[in-house]
């Protein structure tokens, strides 16, 4: 593939998960993205079959950029700071407006049941990923004791999954001084 061709690419994928994260798959039409990527709606279908399908790579790459931050957590950490590393992580990154990944899968995901059947399934898998993800780490510091079992380890992953896609959304509507990660933590506290 020619280096043009990769640029073109990727910055149709870069402006789409703009547009999207903002929009929604819906409320964002194939001119909105020619547009912003500055391109022909030829070299658009050179690409991608469709705006769904453009969507459905865009998922499928904000789920390997959530699995590889994962990976990046320290092994060695107990697992509560591995937990308060990831939620930190995800703060600075997206109060850096360089990731959008999160208000993008949060308006996907609001927008899902206007989707198209394979964007769906590919919101589902990043869900199910995603919850494990956090459940697993939840029932390892349940078992190091450092959270509480007073509730069950899916009603924990779940209140600190709320929280953070909350304030996320809040940070659009209410922008506030309070950073994304003292919200959690205050949860992750609360849990203990």
């Amino acid at each position: 593939m020619a280096r043009g061709a990769t640029s073109t690419k990727t910055r149709i994928l870069q402006m789409a998960r703009n547009l999207y994260s903002a929009h929604g798959c819906g409320g964002t039409t194939l001119e909105d993205i020619l547009t912003a990527a500055g391109i022909t709606k030829g070299a658009f279908y050179h690409y991608f079959k469709s705006k769904e399908s453009l969507c459905e790579t865009i998922i499928e790459q904000v789920t390997a950029d959530y699995r590889q931050l994962a990976m990046t957590l320290d092994a060695d950490a107990e697992p509560i700071d591995q937990l308060r590393e990831m939620v930190s992580k995800l703060g600075r990154l997206n109060a850096s407006g360089e990731w959008v990944n999160c208000r993008l899968i949060l308006r996907l995901s609001v927008d899902s049941h206007e989707s198209q059947p394979q964007v769906q399934r590919k919101l589902r898998d990043f869900w199910e990923w995603e919850t494990g993800f956090y459940e697993d780490l939840v029932r390892r510091c349940r078992d190091a004791g450092q959270l509480s079992s007073r509730l069950s380890a899916q009603t924990q992953t779940r209140l600190i999954t709320a929280v953070m896609a909350g304030a996320i959304t809040l940070e659009r509507i209410a922008p506030s001084q309070e950073s994304f990660d003292k919200i959690v933590e205050a949860v992750i506290d609360m849990l203990q």
